[in-house]
């Protein structure tokens, strides 16, 4: 618009001039750059604009295989599975969390001792189940990012920079018919951060989980980067369960149920 605007001034201005030769020219001139003008303007907008297209997002399964096996039933100790607990709006992190519940099966497993569930909660546990296990194991899963920074282009509202995410898994392990908790287990994985360039304008700020759900290549860097941490973080759980480690709670979960339960 603002360039056919100064075409049109310039027409004006060839207008307004004196009658001379001097118009004659310098007014042919000018007007032969104005028809110039709008030649180009007209071929510029029948160019299409070559948009490099948006990409596919990554599918993350989030697995984790044990990296021995013990013999089955050898830890002499039961596990009910309650489901992790989170609070994200985030699918991504969601299917973290509740990927993990599964693998807490696989792992104890391998580790070799019984196992009953998973429950989506505690309450969903029948007087059955609760006394036929030793102990409940369950996790808390929080994440958290940093964007501050994110820069926005002048125009369009357009972020760029990089975000740090990180996650962290409180492990519990309590004690099946009371559900008094025994012991528990801080697992930190390492903050990662990952750049964005994004393809959207977001005039009102951003924040993860805006980016996650708008921006197919930052949320495939961030759920490669995430699937990395998965395996590092249920290795650590791996080391913690450690039979000889759960037996100690065992025995105390046993002793807890003779003062409370068994009276």
């Amino acid at each position: 618009m603002k360039r056919f605007t100064l075409v049109a001034c310039l027409m004006a201005y060839v207008a307004a001039l004196p009658v001379s030769a001097w118009r004659k020219k310098v007014g042919n001139s000018i007007l032969r750059f104005c028809q110039f003008i709008v030649v180009c303007i007209v071929i510029s907008g029948c160019v299409p604009t070559v948009t490099e297209p948006e990409p596919p997002r990554a599918v993350i399964t989030f697995d984790y295989t044990p990296p021995a096996e013990a013999i089955p039933g050898s830890a002499n100790s039961t596990f009910a599975i309650v489901g992790s607990q989170f609070d994200t709006p985030v699918p991504l992190f969601r299917t973290f969390a509740s990927n993990m519940t599964k693998d807490f099966g696989e792992i104890l497993t391998a580790r070799g001792f019984g196992v009953r569930g998973p429950f989506m909660e505690y309450d969903n546990l029948t007087y059955s189940d609760k006394e036929g296990s030793d102990l409940i194991l369950t996790a808390e899963v929080k994440f958290s990012s940093d964007t501050s920074q994110i820069s926005y282009s002048s125009l369009g509202y357009i972020p760029r920079g990089a975000v740090t995410v990180s996650c962290h898994v409180n492990l519990i392990v309590s004690e099946s018919l009371t559900n008094e908790r025994l012991w528990s287990k801080s697992v930190a994985i390492t903050p990662f951060t990952v750049n964005l360039q994004a393809r959207n304008g977001y005039p009102m700020g951003v924040n993860l989980a805006s980016l996650l759900k708008n921006e197919n290549k930052f949320y495939s860097d961030v759920a490669h980067a995430l699937e990395a941490q998965y395996t590092e973080i249920m290795n650590k759980i791996y080391g913690y369960l450690d039979p000889d480690q759960m037996a100690i709670v065992t025995t105390s979960a046993r002793d807890l149920r003779k003062r409370k339960v068994n009276r």
